[in-house]
């Protein structure tokens, strides 16, 4: 280690006019008993502040015990800043609130700083000598003596200390100078006070893991609970946001057919604008933690060549800090996660980087998760479109039947506030609705007059044929309802059933609307199409007793919107 300077200064003092009396044994010993009582008062001190309160009232507490200690009229406490290096007053007593907010020392400058680079205590009486402290300031005239301790934590591990700031304590001109044995049980306070401050940052950073674990966990929970992308997606920016205490996040997912990555989600004040908004896959500090798959930390995203600044120009948004990880599944990443401009303003660490990175593994397993159920359903829908063509080709009168009803059926329960799970049942149950058809003779299907009461009869066995036929398959029993009962009537009159009022499952009363709007606004063997105010005109009339009234206000609602512009039939 190198040896740093070890010495006291005491400036200026005026020489004793007559040489100083001996002392005696008494005086002594009454001199080591008041030191003992000081070091034992300092402990006692150190003893009773409390590390489990906010940081702010520990610093206050430990400057005012030093005070109490060594009855000095006003000190101050400052601590290094781990990010720049420098000190910052974080207790005083007796300065004004502009000095406080704009002190920033170097380490090395000044006397404080000289204190805090060369670990070493330091007592100044009298006049300053500022040159012997680079960039000193000469110390104010109603201050007599000052002693300044430095905050020293050692390493048992690398056999190094590290200065965590500097205590300094003064008394007025006019009043008793403070001496060596008041540096001395100052120095062993400020030791005692080192440790303190170091266990209280190491108690909130335990607080704060204990906290990202819990939150970690119940995030783990939610996201193996749902397999619908959207919801993965904006759950883990959300839940990114709120571990990090960040400004705005988003996810970026890539287009492996553009190569390019696309703002899926996106959470903060310039979401509007870059959701959906793509990027090249190497450009930007998105795209260099994609092709690398190593987080990246970015506190100076202004002046970093990396930063994308097309995306802040775009979005009229400034990106100040960027904390990326990558999302990575069978060791292939497939996409990012950032976040941006902490709340509090302070620049973001490892430790952040170590939360996110722990979000994002399952994070990126949830997603891929999603996005696998999301094909599958997608290819599932798939089929069920292929069946619904492979009816409707049987009568050519009803080609896109399936397919209006859905859209039609669709904005009436969005209408009615639906959730996601009821539209995608609807969606299903639309399409296959008319599936029994499949049973009926072509003879009857395709027939171009109106049907004769035993082919009437044949046909309203369609929807029970239909649930029949699907019966067995647990992917498809949310469509039995719609199937079932879309030809039922709200009085009672319709079939398989009879079933009347509420005795029909909503899902048969709303579809049993949307399905007769577009047969009425259909061409048929029989009879022209009607226009969609003929059509809602009729529908109207039949309100409470074809119709259940609600559906009908609801479809009502949904036309007068123009919702239900669409492609008519041919």
């Amino acid at each position: 280690m190198t040896q740093r300077p070890s010495e006291q200064v005491l400036l200026d003092l005026p020489e004793p006019p007559t040489p100083p009396e001996p002392v005696s044994a008494s005086d002594i010993a009454a001199r080591l008993q008041r030191r003992y009582a000081d070091l034992i008062n300092a402990y006692i001190a150190s003893a009773r502040l409390d590390i489990t309160g906010e940081e702010k009232n520990l610093y206050r507490d430990i400057l005012l015990a030093a005070q109490d200690l060594s009855h000095a009229h006003g000190g101050s406490l400052l601590l290094r800043d781990e990010h720049d290096n420098t000190l910052t007053i974080v207790a005083s007593t007796h300065l004004s609130e502009e000095i406080v907010k704009n002190t920033r020392l170097q380490m090395g400058e000044g006397v404080v700083g000289w204190v805090a680079a060369y670990e070493q205590p330091l007592l100044l009486v009298g006049e300053l000598d500022v040159r012997r402290y680079p960039k000193a300031v000469p110390k104010p005239h109603a201050i007599g003596s000052a002693v300044f301790a430095p905050l020293v934590m050692p390493d048992r591990h690398q056999r190094v200390s590290e200065c965590l700031g500097v205590l300094c304590l003064n008394r007025l001109v006019f009043s008793a100078t403070l001496t060596e044995e008041d540096l001395q049980v100052v120095s062993a306070f400020a030791m005692n006070a080192a440790t303190l401050i170091h266990t209280a940052r190491l108690y909130k950073l335990m607080q704060r893991h204990a906290y990202h674990l819990e939150h970690l966990i119940e995030i783990n929970r939610r996201l193996s609970s749902s397999l619908q992308l959207d919801q993965v997606l904006q759950a883990v920016v959300h839940s990114a946001l709120e571990l990090l205490h960040c400004e705005a996040g988003s996810i970026l997912l890539i287009d492996t057919d553009t190569n390019e990555l696309v703002f899926r989600t996106v959470a903060g004040p310039a979401s509007r604008h870059l959701l959906g908004m793509r990027l090249p896959a190497n450009v930007g500090i998105a795209g260099t933690v994609f092709r690398t798959g190593q987080p990246l930390i970015v506190n100076n995203a202004q002046t970093d060549p990396r930063h994308y600044k097309e995306i802040d120009q775009k979005t009229a948004h400034s990106t100040l800090t960027l904390l990326a990880v990558p999302l990575t599944a069978r060791d292939q990443v497939f996409g990012v996660i950032e976040v941006l401009n902490k709340t509090n303003g302070i620049p973001f660490n490892e430790d952040d980087c170590v939360t996110l990175t722990a979000l994002a593994a399952p994070s990126a397993m949830a997603l891929e998760n999603a996005q696998l159920y999301s094909n599958l359903k997608q290819s599932f829908m798939e089929t069920v479109r292929v069946i619904a063509n492979a009816i409707e080709a049987r009568d050519p009168y009803t080609a896109g039947h399936t397919s209006r009803v859905t859209r039609i059926a669709a904005a009436i329960a969005r209408e009615l506030n639906w959730s996601r799970e009821q539209l995608e049942n609807l969606e299903l149950g639309a399409l296959l609705h008319d599936i029994g058809k499949i049973g009926i003779a072509d003879e009857i299907l395709r027939k171009p007059e109106e049907l004769t009461l035993d082919e009437y009869i044949k046909m309203q066995h369609h929807p029970i044929m239909g649930a029949q036929m699907l019966k067995g398959v647990g992917a498809l029993q949310a469509a039995l309802p719609y199937i079932l009962y879309h030809h039922e009537r709200y009085d009672g009159t319709g079939y398989p059933f009879g079933l009347s009022g509420t005795e029909i499952p909503i899902e048969g009363r709303l579809l049993t609307v949307a399905d007769t709007f577009d047969a009425m606004t259909s061409d048929r063997p029989y009879r022209k199409a009607l226009t969609y105010e003929q059509a809602i005109e009729e529908i109207v009339q039949h309100r409470g007793t074809q119709f259940d009234p609600e559906i009908v206000d609801a479809l009502l609602r949904v036309y007068r919107r123009g919702d239900l512009a669409g492609p008519r039939p041919m």
